[in-house]
């Protein structure tokens, strides 16, 4: 509740309003309680009362006005500490008219009555707070009416206390009060009636169930004792069909137990020939990888030793370009001869000729090499005799290699000759024409010598990246023979494995008959077969 101080705050409520004098309190019927709680009001007694704040009983009816044929709204203002505290209102349509135009009410008189509890239920949510948003006031014994009373409710916001409605409520007279007072009195005699009647069915009520409660104590004993006898008559039928179950289990498990006997010798003997099969298989593979080894290492040698030969041809090879290089720059300016480009050119289409037989030659070579690597896939002998060739083949690329670094010194030997000529050229002016066809001779001569040096270098290339096809092929043998055997070996594992499971459950055969021997408790389960 809101102390006196805080109501001092609380604004009061305009007096005007239509004349309650012109709504005098009539009697009607069919009328209907739309609202009855007790509302949080900032009451203000006649003179210098101070403010107080009072929770008073708001009852808001709708009924029917016999004489006016006409709808009317009543408020009726009641205080549970003071039962002579008794304000009325009484609104019909017509007069609702003349209230709403001064009110500057916008619902309609249906709507008046829902939107007016809104109100009130709104001053009742916030009669807790500190500074009440919504507040209900009343002041009641004004000079100038003593027997009228003004019903407000006032809104408080940031910027002002805004009055919703003001009401001028009537205080009741004597014989109102007497007969309001005699209207509720009736009401809580009706009420009393019915909440008599009310117990005395509920009372009814309950002996019949307590009767119902009774029979089914009753009957659930007697569904007791037939479940009892029941379950005793099914218990000995279990106990029959137990020992029966037992004889005929003891009896299974003798068959099962020599069945897996049996089923265990047999598999013992295969499996013992499978390992000993899977032992000397694993033997001749390890030899076979041993063997693969052995020629995967040789042959890594001889592709080390082939690649640095290669390096060494290359090298020379380089130096051969940038001296040809060089010696064609210094003697540009000497062919200017059409003839002799003409021969040369000849010389260069037999050359060809001669490069594209070699080649056709070597592709035959190829074609034969890997026909012996077919062969040595399959046959241990195919491949030494493979292997054979090309070392062969390596021997001679040697020997052509060498044939070669002959051919560049004997080159290098002509080319300073030719530097000897020159130098002589000089001098003798009138030798030049001689001297230069002389030097075209020799360096047609010097250029064929590098074509072939360098069609030996590509053969002895190809050669090469021939061995390492065979190595690469080698090593896919040798890592297809090591999945074998890792195959072979998981194989083996799996067996033994298998070996073990069946031990395992010869074992808990064994145990389990003699389990039974010893007369423990059976229990069913189910035998699990490999």
């Amino acid at each position: 509740p809101v102390g006196k101080a805080k109501m001092a705050e609380v604004p009061s409520v305009p007096t005007e309003g239509t004349d309650s004098e012109a709504w005098p309190s009539t009697t009607f019927d069919h009328a209907s309680d739309l609202f009855e709680k007790n509302v949080p009001v900032c009451f203000k007694g006649p003179g210098r009362t101070p403010e107080k704040v009072e929770e008073l009983s708001f009852r808001i009816l709708l009924g029917f006005d016999r004489e006016k044929q006409a709808k009317v709204l009543s408020l009726q203002v009641t205080s549970e500490v003071d039962p002579f505290f008794f304000h009325h209102l009484e609104v019909s349509e017509d007069e609702f008219q003349a209230l709403k135009i001064e009110q500057s009410i916008l619902v309609d008189f249906m709507q008046f009555p829902q939107k007016f509890i809104e109100l009130l239920e709104a001053c009742m949510q916030h009669c807790t707070d500190d500074h009440p948003k919504f507040l209900a006031v009343m002041r009641v014994g004004e000079t100038c009416a003593p027997d009228f009373s003004n019903l407000g409710i006032v809104e408080t916001n940031d910027f002002k206390h805004l009055s919703h409605i003001s009401l001028r409520l009537k205080r009741g007279s004597d014989k109102e009060i007497k007969h309001y007072l005699a209207m509720r009195l009736m009401n809580a005699r009706c009420d009393r009636e019915k909440m008599m009647q009310r117990c005395s069915d509920n009372a009814t009520q309950l002996d019949c169930l307590r009767r119902q409660l009774e029979e089914s104590t009753a009957e659930v004993y007697m569904q007791r004792e037939i479940c009892q006898k029941s379950e005793e008559a099914r218990q000995s039928q279990l106990n029959e069909l137990s020992i029966n179950l037992k004889a005929a289990a003891m009896k299974e498990l003798e068959n099962t137990r020599q069945k897996l006997e049996g089923e265990r010798i047999a598999s013992e003997t295969a499996m013992g020939s499978a390992i000993d099969s899977l032992k000397s298989r694993n033997s001749e593979l390890d030899s076979e990888v041993r063997d693969l080894m052995e020629t995967k290492y040789k042959l890594d040698s001889r592709l080390s030793d082939v690649v640095s030969r290669l390096h060494a041809a290359e090298s020379e090879l380089q130096t051969s370009k940038i001296e040809l290089a060089r010696l064609k720059k210094t003697y540009t300016d000497l062919d200017k001869d059409w003839h002799a480009r003409e021969r040369s050119t000849a010389q260069h289409g037999l050359r060809i000729e001669w490069l594209e037989q070699q080649l056709k030659d070597k592709e035959d070579l190829i074609a034969s090499m890997n026909g012996r690597l077919h062969s040595a896939e399959t046959q241990e002998v195919s491949r030494e005799s493979a292997l054979e060739n090309a070392r062969a083949t390596a021997a001679r690329a040697e020997e052509r290699i060498s044939a070669s670094a002959g051919e560049i010194r004997k080159g290098n030997q002509i080319i300073e000759r030719l530097q000897a000529e020159l130098r002589s050229a000089k001098a003798k002016a009138r030798l030049k024409a001689a001297i230069i066809a002389q030097q075209e001779k020799l360096l047609n001569e010097r250029q064929d010598a590098l074509d072939k040096s360098a069609r030996e270098i590509s053969e002895f290339v190809r050669a090469a990246e021939t061995s390492s096809s065979e190595i690469k092929h080698l090593r896919k043998t040798a890592d297809e023979h090591r999945l074998k055997l890792e195959e072979s070996h998981s194989l083996l594992a799996s067996n033994q494995q298998m070996i073990q499971w069946l031990n395992s459950q010869i074992n808990d055969a064994q145990l389990g008959r003699l389990k039974l021997r010893s007369g423990s408790s059976y229990r069913p389960s189910t035998l699990v077969r490999p």
